[in-house]
């Protein structure tokens, strides 16, 4: 037991030290007006030349992959963590979208119509509503409602006539040398033939859904009897059979009880409780004294003192008018109230085993970016 607690922590250790250390995130850093790119603890790397980042992305599917919309003079270009060039600052777009499931390629817009930029040249020409990868290195194209597919030769080999496009499922489909399309139409659906392209296989797992099960140790009759010894202990009982536990009320004051073994899990000391998320798997209370708001973990452990005007469901913490976040299954606090915005804007791949948490906040003097350690990624 000793041996797999140490090796816990030099798991931990190693974790922590990478994703405070690596030279390989950087995040977009304002410093006034000059941009720079920083480590995740708010450490200058790169001083750089863009008068603006409007985006970037970080992920680490298939090999690490950094990308960064920046701008120098009059267009938006890319540029990887190591400035080089991706898609040229001297193109003619209007702008442009990174997306975190494709970083390699680029939507491109251009008058009102999208296109994909990709492998140093447009391989989608700016002539659509909307662009979706599909399989087979593909793109099912869209002008208003209807639908075509540009295949990954650029070729569009569906003319935008249809209502739906889809891979063949068939069984002698399946068996054809070529990729196999089917395109619907209102009156007629139709087949079209393409190279298949070889990618590497993947797996789906299939995750099995359980029903509810009754945890309460019986049937009906159990339940009934452990429901009617609560209710001789507390002066209300509102009983959550899906979760299996109870608020109890006494002398005016609400808690927590656990159905089944009727622990307190909430001591009832508070004018109001309700359950509220959890935190590296322990559920999480949100409990109102004194008319201040806090969250409390089962057990009684505060995981946040009642001294808060609002807790959000959407994790916000609100004291006077600034606005802080709530940090889950993380080894950093919560961020205090100290803005006058925030919300969540990226979750960056630091390692497999470490997401780390951005986000955009506004002050008095504007807006910028805010690791989940506290670190502020500008300066005014």
């Amino acid at each position: 037991m000793l041996h797999k607690i140490k090796l816990s922590i030099v798991v931990l250790v190693t974790t922590i030290s990478y994703a405070q250390t690596s030279t390989k995130v950087l995040i977009p850093y304002r410093d006034h007006s000059t941009w720079c790119l920083a480590d995740t603890l708010g450490t200058i790397k790169v001083k750089t030349p863009y008068k603006d980042i409007k985006d970037f992305i970080i992920t680490r599917n298939k090999g690490f992959t950094a990308r960064y919309l920046v701008k120098n003079n009059k267009n938006y270009f890319v540029v990887d963590q190591s400035q080089k060039v991706i898609l040229p600052e001297m193109n003619p777009y209007d702008s442009i979208y990174l997306n975190q499931e494709f970083p390699n390629y680029y939507w491109v817009f251009k008058k009102g119509k999208v296109g994909i930029w990709s492998a140093n040249k447009e391989i989608v020409s700016c002539l659509y509503d909307k662009i979706s990868p599909t399989d087979n290195k593909s793109f099912v194209v869209e002008k208003g409602e209807l639908k075509g597919l540009v295949n990954s030769q650029s070729k569009l080999i569906i003319p935008v006539e249809y209502q739906s496009i889809y891979s063949s499922w068939d069984e002698v489909d399946q068996k054809n040398p070529k990729y196999v399309w089917v395109a619907e139409g209102v009156l007629v659906d139709k087949k079209f033939y393409d190279t298949k392209i070889k990618v590497e296989g993947t797996d789906i797992g299939f995750v099995s859904v359980k029903g509810i099960v009754d945890s309460s140790g019986g049937g009906a009759d159990v339940r009934n009897q452990k429901l009617e010894q609560l209710r001789a202990k507390y002066d209300k009982v509102d009983f959550n059979f899906y979760n299996d536990y109870a608020i109890v009320t006494k002398d005016g004051k609400v808690g927590v009880v656990q159905f089944d073994n009727q622990e307190e899990l909430v001591t009832p000391l508070y004018e109001e409780v309700e359950q509220y998320g959890n935190d590296h798997g322990v559920s999480l209370y949100k409990v109102k004294k004194d008319n201040l708001y806090g969250l409390i973990k089962e057990g009684n452990t505060f995981f946040l003192n009642c001294e808060y005007d609002a807790i959000l469901d959407d994790k916000t913490l609100v004291k006077g008018n600034k606005k802080g976040i709530i940090i889950f299954n993380s080894i950093y606090p919560s961020i205090a109230p100290k803005y006058n915005s925030i919300k969540g804007f990226k979750q960056i791949d630091v390692s497999d085993s470490w997401q780390f948490g951005l986000f955009q906040v506004t002050t008095e003097k504007g807006k910028g970016l805010l690791g989940e350690n506290g670190v502020e990624f500008f300066k005014d």
